[in-house]
């Protein structure tokens, strides 16, 4: 990129790092050369890392009606502003019922409901770029009636939406699990490339996966790996089971010790400090509630805090770096509340904001799907 006066390059890119998204993209109609380097996929990585560290926010879907996103921005654990609405593509706005799956580098993966016209989505916010992608399988019909699909052989399907980011290849990639309800066997597992634009069935799901678990909500993404519960058939015990977006492998992973007993009811997946966390509700009455925070270390599992609650409250866990956002949901009213806990003072704040959201996660704005066409 060439520059008056001789500044280096190096740190005229330091400096557009460390700048909003929004001021990068009226950037690109500067020059030819801010053009390419802005649009640079390295450019990408180095401006990611700079947002992780300081501008990671918090989404919310709110529940009802046509798709509405709230974002909510903190520093040093105060709440920078009211939640602010998310200015959306139009096509999000229609009646094709949309709601998240995940979030990765600044990407909100979406999917309609099956009863429309079933398609997913890559979707950045920031800068309002929207990318559908068909549902793979044509083969399986949905059944509105039982909430499930039904295959050309009348077997009864159900799906479980993975997303996440390959980073050895910069790839933003969904997975989606077919299985056989009765039968207890994985039925297919297919995974897309955002990159090559196409869906592969994979061959290499291990026969000891095949049958054996139903899984829970919900799920995280860690590091490029998608987690989330699932509970052996034939055990009835619980564990974690992990999705590789770069080796498209799975493995399971035990839980704590102390899970010697049923997965609670409003026990959670997330990520810490970026390590898998394990939110869990001790329960002894619904006006004593001890909500405890486990982190996957190098050793396994460590207990971080327990956090006595008065009453029950249903939690999503979000990490902003040294900070742990959470959206506590009563199940009575279903109305958000979020608090967050300094993981170095102990101090449980409540923010004050309550939302009727469904679902929730961390996002970081980024410049992923520059160059991808709406």
């Amino acid at each position: 990129m060439r520059v008056e006066n001789s500044v280096p390059e190096d740190l005229i890119l330091d400096i557009f790092a460390k700048l909003p998204v929004k001021s990068l993209i009226r950037f690109l109609c500067l020059s030819k050369s801010c053009y390419q380097a802005i649009s640079d996929p390295q450019f990408f990585h180095l401006h990611l890392h700079h947002s992780n560290q300081s501008n990671k926010q918090f989404v919310l879907q709110i529940s009802g009606g046509p798709l509405t996103l709230q974002s909510l921005s903190f520093c040093h654990h105060q709440l920078l502003r009211e939640p602010a609405t998310l200015d959306l593509p139009i096509l999000l706005l229609s009646d094709w019922q949309w709601e998240m799956v995940g979030s990765c580098n600044g990407v909100l993966c979406l999917t309609t409901s099956p009863q429309s016209i079933h398609y997913l989505g890559f979707l950045n916010p920031t800068i309002k770029k929207l990318k559908l992608v068909p549902f793979p399988n044509r083969e399986y019909s949905f059944r509105p009636s039982i909430d499930l699909y039904r295959s050309v052989d009348g077997a009864y399907i159900s799906t479980e939406i993975g997303f996440g980011f390959d980073s050895c290849t910069s790839d933003f990639k969904i997975v989606i699990i077919f299985r056989e309800i009765y039968a207890e066997r994985w039925r297919q597992v297919q995974v897309y490339s955002l990159r090559k634009n196409s869906w592969k069935v994979l061959s290499n799901v291990p026969n000891s996966l095949d049958g054996r678990y139903d899984s829970y909500e919900p799920q995280v993404v860690v590091n490029g790996a998608f987690y989330w519960f699932v509970n052996s058939v034939f055990s009835d015990c619980f564990s974690i089971l992990m999705f590789d977006f770069t080796d498209e492998t799975f493995k399971e992973i035990k839980m704590p010790d102390c899970f010697d007993e049923d997965l609670g009811e409003f026990d959670s997946l997330g990520e810490v400090k970026g390590k898998l966390s394990l939110l869990h509700f001790d329960i002894n009455s619904s006006t004593h509630v001890s909500l405890e925070l486990w982190m996957m270390e190098d050793s396994g599992w460590v207990r971080q805090f327990v956090v006595k609650l008065s009453q029950l409250y249903e939690p999503t866990c979000l990490a902003m770096n040294d900070e742990i956002m959470l959206l506590l949901t009563h199940p009575n009213d279903e109305v958000g509340h979020v608090l967050s806990r300094d993981l170095k003072t102990l101090e449980l704040t409540d923010h004050g904001v309550e939302e009727e959201s469904s679902r929730a996660f961390t996002y970081t704005p980024s410049l992923a799907l520059l160059g991808e066409e709406n």
